[in-house]
């Protein structure tokens, strides 16, 4: 199989336009964001000739990927592990960030959160040649080591590697 990742700061999929403001330039700068990444995204999808795309995103909020998939029925799959698999797994809200959890916690909950990544592609793909995966940047290498190891074709790309993405949306608007 052939299979590309986006690595992404979360901020860009919620399809919802997120940001406020009284004059409507941070919505429309969050609007454009999102379009041109879902414009991104379909360029990949075409020129790849991708049959089935996962995306690592919270759970009951849709986002730009999930909309563009049912508009054209691509095969789709939110991969992140729900609220209640974490907490039967043991895995905080907010692990990552928590400063009382040893390094040694919290990547034994990247490797639970990624192996379930994986097996959840591995059940869904079905006969998909190439997919495309979407996740957070933390995500990615483990991702693409243990689809290799699996003896896939892997590659990745960065959102932060776009002319067009803007990373730090507040100091963006800040400086305007």
């Amino acid at each position: 199989m052939r299979i590309l990742i986006i690595s992404v700061n979360h901020q860009i999929q919620p399809a919802q336009i997120l940001s406020m403001s009284t004059d409507g330039k941070l919505e429309a700068f969050e609007r454009e964001q999102k379009e041109t990444f879902g414009s991104f995204v379909k360029s990949k999808i075409l020129e790849r000739g991708v049959q089935f795309i996962a995306e690592e995103a919270r759970h009951g909020q849709e986002t730009v990927i999930e909309r563009l998939c049912g508009l054209n029925n691509w095969g789709y799959a939110n991969i992140e592990m729900t609220p209640e698999e974490r907490t039967a797994r043991q895995i905080p809200p907010g692990y990552n960030e928590d400063q009382n959890l040893s390094e040694t916690e919290k990547a034994r909950c990247h490797r639970e959160r990624e192996e379930y990544m994986v097996e959840r592609i591995l059940g869904e793909v079905g006969d998909a040649a190439s997919i495309l995966i979407i996740c957070g940047r933390i995500h990615t290498a483990p991702l693409a080591d243990r689809f290799r190891e699996l003896d896939h074709s892997v590659e990745t790309t960065d959102l932060q590697d776009e002319n067009w993405y803007i990373e730090d949306w507040d100091q963006h608007m800040i400086n305007l």
